[in-house]
């Protein structure tokens, strides 16, 4: 191949993997995100608020993710988030940083390591002290025997439903349903998680989440050195005033939480 060639075809390559960038987020916007403090950047909408999501990356799993509340009654609150988070931190982050995977492939896995919830940290606003947000967190093998099983990581995460059960610091013990998708063939390559409340969630003697009220999606999305880390959480509770105060700072927590746990598990 003479240099013109070569030249032709490096050009096509950096102009394909700059147009996926433009696609998947604008050059303004990850601009912001990049320069943001702690690189991240969200909108919180309460109660009658217009819900505006500024922040969905143009990807498959991202506009799905967005679109996963299918109730009648609108969320009551809703959050989005989203992270720019550096393949080299997830190197750093690592226990063993030479057999660190940081492909799709690798993300995969680790976004269905649900055993490695289990002692995730929080800071709670309401005690002002970091707790442990998840006492326990594995898979089960039915909402009628809750029987623990393994994490499932043999090979892709697409189409696979499970259910777990968290033993939370402030609902309690909760079940969820699991969804994955995944689409690692594609420009770009990425992965989701939804998490659906299985059954009510208590805050004390109150039921403050009706079974499948709770919606908390994670998508990751691969940008060549980096991962754009999406996260959007819709609930529907009820109209009280000092459940929703306290609500609210709860699921900004969880949303901190997940984060954390993706990105330390590597």
């Amino acid at each position: 191949m003479n240099l013109k060639k070569i030249c032709l075809a490096l050009l096509l390559i950096f102009s394909s993997v700059a147009l996926s960038f433009s696609e998947v987020i604008s050059d303004s916007l990850l601009d912001e995100l990049v320069h943001s403090k702690n690189r991240n950047l969200q909108n919180t909408f309460m109660n009658d608020d217009v819900v505006n999501l500024t922040l969905t990356p143009n990807s498959e799993l991202s506009k799905k993710a967005v679109n996963t509340w299918t109730l009648d009654a609108k969320p009551r609150f809703t959050t989005e988030k989203l992270f720019y988070l550096k393949k080299s931190t997830l190197v750093a982050n690592s226990d063993n940083p030479e057999k660190c995977d940081t492909s799709i492939n690798g993300v995969s896995k680790v976004i269905r390591s649900i055993s490695k919830m289990k002692g995730v940290q929080y800071y709670s606003n309401g005690d002002k002290k970091w707790e442990t947000l998840y006492h326990k967190s594995n898979l089960i093998d039915s909402l009628k025997t809750k029987k623990a099983i393994p994490d499932d990581l043999e090979g892709s995460a697409d189409g696979k439903s499970y259910f777990c059960i968290q033993e939370d610091n402030s609902f309690g013990t909760c079940v969820y349903k699991l969804d994955y998708l995944q689409r690692d063939k594609q420009n770009p390559n990425e992965v989701s998680v939804c998490f659906t409340n299985a059954e009510n969630l208590k805050y004390g003697p109150i039921t403050a989440v009706k079974s499948g009220n709770l919606k908390i999606s994670l998508v990751v999305t691969e940008q060549d050195t980096f991962y754009l880390v999406y996260m959007i959480v819709q609930v529907k509770y009820p109209s009280i005033p000092f459940l929703e105060s306290r609500l609210s700072r709860s699921f900004n927590a969880r949303v901190d939480a997940i984060y954390k746990w993706f990105s330390m598990s590597f």
